[in-house]
């Protein structure tokens, strides 16, 4: 407690000089102006004063539990303070003034000690607010009903319209008193506190809660016994009132929830991204850089045949970091998983050879194909595929040994890239073409960013195809790429 007090002082010792004077004014106010205000006399047939101030706290703190109940713990929200002021107005329309010293305080400390955390000296303005409120509410009261003791005999009409202007006049002295804080504390310290008096909803909610406060009042005017039957249905009240808080707070949670998943497939899609540059245009490079030097050296010593079908390779490698790239740029308009493709017809047979070639001299694959198969597909994206299928198969089993193509059917084209490797592990096969799956026996050994695969089964799908994996007896892997023979319809 006393490590308490000592941060409560700090607290409003930190406060700007003009939210302290403030404050204080408030609180002087709050302590002496009910003892100056007329007094609306009393019902001598009601409840004794003493019995409507317990019957008003027991329903405060009904209320603090119940919010308890829905918001888990008051730490977690602000809300049930708002019901506070329904006490406060009940009181001003039920008994004398100086009462509101009595009800204020004692339904405050109770939601303090139930969990609501609000700085100290924060609490006893906002008590202080609520008592001058209470007062202006009283003073409409008076004017309206002079002595009349019991304000809803006959029909109640006089009565309903005195609470209605009565609500209207503590709610006006509540908010700007709390504003008058909100302005003259600073800003960072107060930011809840004026986002709160700019919210339609906060008048909303605390127009409700006054006129039950209100409707409390009158039913224990005009009937004391029958508050017992209010009681159930001021539960399921409240209930709406605390509960439209927490669907917005759930509606804002949600939306930050699918802003976080946003990020994540942003920054997923840049690792794509990354990955893709590393593997589909550094393949190519090499294979540029390799040949570019071997063209150079047989220039050198004459061979000009050998120099134009190594400069033959660049320019096929070069045009595919071309289409890499074309690629690249639509990649960033759209997801990895929606690439687009612009199939055409071509020869199958010209772009297997173009890519056995391009491999290292002794780990050229043997080519099967007849001269006239025909697929459907955009060019550059065949090219890529086999490319990386056969990089694969350098990196993983010494290089692919068959590279065939035939018709499947009357519909289909096959193309298989095998190789007599260690083959795929089992427990490692349906993980194969996601986005950088990379096996742990090989990630930390051989190069790679596991994205190749995932690439180019995006690339055989967007052509109406598929890419696939099988193994081969004993040992080795075979990738099957399944393309259109005939132009796609619709």
């Amino acid at each position: 407690m006393k490590g308490s007090a000592i941060r409560t002082e700090q607290g409003f010792r930190a406060a700007p000089r003009r939210a302290q004077v403030y404050l204080l004014v408030a609180g002087a106010s709050a302590l002496t102006l009910p003892f100056l205000a007329p007094v609306v006399a009393s019902n001598p047939e009601g409840p004794p004063a003493w019995l409507t101030v317990s019957v008003l706290v027991s329903v405060s703190a009904l209320n603090v539990e119940i919010s308890r109940a829905l918001t888990g713990g008051l730490e977690r929200s602000q809300q049930p303070h708002k019901a506070l002021s329904a006490w406060a107005f009940a009181c001003a329309m039920l008994l004398a003034p100086p009462w509101l010293l009595v009800v204020v305080p004692i339904t405050y400390v109770h939601a303090r000690w139930r969990g609501l955390r609000v700085p100290l000296w924060k609490w006893v303005g906002s008590a202080a607010f609520l008592v001058l409120a209470g007062l202006a509410a009283a003073l409409v009261a008076h004017i309206a009903l002079g002595h009349q003791p019991n304000w809803m005999a006959a029909n109640g009409a006089q009565g309903l319209v005195t609470l209605v202007t009565a609500a209207a006049v503590f709610l006006a002295v509540e908010t700007a008193l709390f504003a008058g804080a909100a302005l003259l504390n600073d800003t960072e310290d107060e930011l809840w506190l004026r986002r709160t008096l700019t919210s339609r909803t906060f008048y909303m909610t605390e127009s409700g809660v006054l006129l039950t406060g209100g409707l409390l009042a009158a039913v224990w005017t005009g009937g004391a016994w029958f508050v017992l039957l209010l009681v159930p249905i001021y539960a399921l009240i409240q209930r709406a009132v605390l509960l439209e808080p927490l669907r917005e707070r759930a509606a804002l949670a949600a939306q930050l929830a699918a802003t976080n998943r946003q990020l994540e497939e942003v920054s997923q899609f840049k690792t794509d991204l990354m990955g893709m540059l590393a593997h589909e245009v550094g393949n190519p490079l090499t294979s540029v850089r390799g040949y570019a030097e071997l063209g150079a050296a047989t220039l050198t010593s004459q061979t000009l045949d050998q120099g134009r079908n190594a400069f033959e390779v660049i320019k096929r490698n070069a045009q595919q970091i071309q289409g890499v790239l074309h690629d690249i740029v639509g990649l960033v308009d759209t997801d990895p998983a929606a690439l687009t493709a612009s199939p055409e017809g071509c020869l199958v047979a010209p772009h297997l050879r173009a890519a056995a070639s391009a491999q290292p001299p002794e780990g050229q694959p043997m080519v099967s194909c007849p001269d006239d198969l025909v697929a459907y597909v955009q060019p550059g994206h065949l090219d890529q595929v086999l490319a990386n299928l056969l990089s694969n198969a350098h990196k993983y089993a010494g290089g692919a040994t068959c590279l065939e193509a035939r018709a499947l059917d009357a519909d289909r084209v096959a193309i298989s890239v095998s190789d007599a490797g260690p083959g795929i592990p089992q427990d490692f096969q349906e993980q194969l073409f996601q986005r950088s799956a990379r096996h742990p026996g090989t990630a930390t050994t051989v190069a790679g960013t596991g994205i190749g695969l995932f690439i180019s089964r995006a690339l055989a799908r967007a052509n109406g195809g598929d890419l696939t994996h099988h193994g081969v007896q004993p040992t080795g892997s075979s990738f099957e790429l399944t393309l259109p023979r005939r132009r796609p319809t619709g």
